[in-house]
C-alpha cells in the first residue's frame, strides 16, 4: 500500500513536470522564467520539495525491501515463480537507471539553481536549452523515459492490488486510464527534449 501510494504521487509529480516543461517548447522564456521563479518563492513549494525527496526515500526503500523479500522468497520457493512480464522482471534495473537520472538531473538543475550565489540565479531556460542540445544528454533523458514507462507500467499494474478502496467493478478501467497516463507522460517528456534537440540542430 505505501509503495503504491508513494508511486501515484510520484505520478502525479510527472504530470505537473510535463506541465511545466511544455513551456520549454515556447520561443519566449518569459513564462518558463515566471513558472521557475514563482515555484521557488512560494513556501507551499518549498514544503512539498520537502515532501517530494521523503516521497522518493520512502518509495526506494520500500521498494528495495520488497525486491529483498521476493528474491528471498524465490530462492526458497523456486517452484512457485510466476510469469511475469518485461516491465516486472526488469524493475529492480528501472529503478536503478530512474534514481541515476534523478541524481544527474537534480544537481544539473535544482541544485544549481536553488543554491546559486545570491543576486546571481541561473537562467533555468537557458540551462534546459543548452542541456537538450547536447546529443548525449538527449538520448540519456530519453533512455530514462524509457525506463520511467517500464517503471510504471509494472507500478500501476500492480498498485490496483493493493487500492482496496477502488470498487472491483471500477478496477479495471481506473487502472485503463492511469496506465494511459504512466505511458504518455514520460513519452511527452522525452518528446520535448527531443523537440529542442531538433530545433537547436536546425537553427545551426
Amino acid at each position: 500500500m505505501i509503495e503504491a501510494s508513494t508511486g501515484m504521487l510520484l505520478l502525479a509529480f510527472c504530470v505537473e513536470h510535463v506541465l511545466g516543461n511544455s513551456m520549454l517548447l515556447l520561443s519566449d522564456p518569459g513564462p518558463y522564467r515566471w513558472y521557475t521563479e514563482t515555484m521557488g518563492r512560494m513556501l507551499l513549494i518549498r514544503i512539498a520539495e520537502v515532501a517530494l525527496f521523503g516521497l522518493f526515500a520512502v518509495h526506494i526503500a520500500v521498494g528495495l525491501y520488497m525486491r529483498w523479500q521476493h528474491m528471498t522468497f524465490m530462492r526458497s520457493h523456486p517452484e512457485k515463480r510466476p510469469k511475469q512480464t518485461l516491465s516486472t522482471r526488469l524493475v529492480g534495473w528501472t529503478g536503478a537507471v530512474i534514481l541515476i537520472f534523478l541524481v544527474i538531473h537534480l544537481e544539473r538543475f535544482f541544485l544549481r539553481h536553488r543554491f546559486a550565489e545570491e543576486g546571481t540565479p541561473p537562467d533555468v531556460y537557458v540551462m534546459a536549452h543548452e542541456a537538450f542540445a547536447s546529443p548525449w544528454y538527449t538520448a540519456f533523458y530519453i533512455l530514462c523515459m524509457v525506463a520511467l514507462a517500464s517503471h510504471l507500467h509494472h507500478g500501476i499494474r500492480s498498485a490496483f492490488f493493493s487500492f482496496k478502496f477502488v470498487p472491483p467493478s471500477m478496477v479495471p478501467r481506473v487502472r485503463s486510464a492511469v496506465a494511459r497516463v504512466g505511458l504518455i507522460t514520460p513519452l511527452l517528456l522525452g518528446y520535448i527534449a527531443l523537440h529542442i534537440y531538433v530545433m537547436h540542430l536546425l537553427s545551426r
